[in-house]
């Protein structure tokens, strides 16, 4: 097994670990970091589609813990 698949199967196992968690804040943790790492392996494979959907996926979760921890510091959810 070489670095780019092994790279692929640590997103796979990150991406499915962060959906057995109960906690959304870890959930969107875990499943960032593994984004993070699906990115490098798409990067590392020249797979466009692989990038953009996995960007997506970090920009979403980043929106959503601004719009959360704006709503948590105003005292309302």
């Amino acid at each position: 097994m070489n670095l780019i698949e092994t790279l692929g199967w640590i997103a796979t196992i990150g991406t499915l670990v962060s959906f057995a968690v109960k906690d959304m804040w870890k959930l969107r943790l875990i499943n960032g970091a593994a984004s993070i790492v699906w990115i490098v392996y798409g990067i590392l494979k020249m797979d466009n589609p692989i990038i953009v959907i996995n960007t997506s996926v970090i920009v979403m979760h980043l929106y959503w813990f601004y719009k959360n921890t704006i709503f948590n510091k105003k005292g309302t959810n």
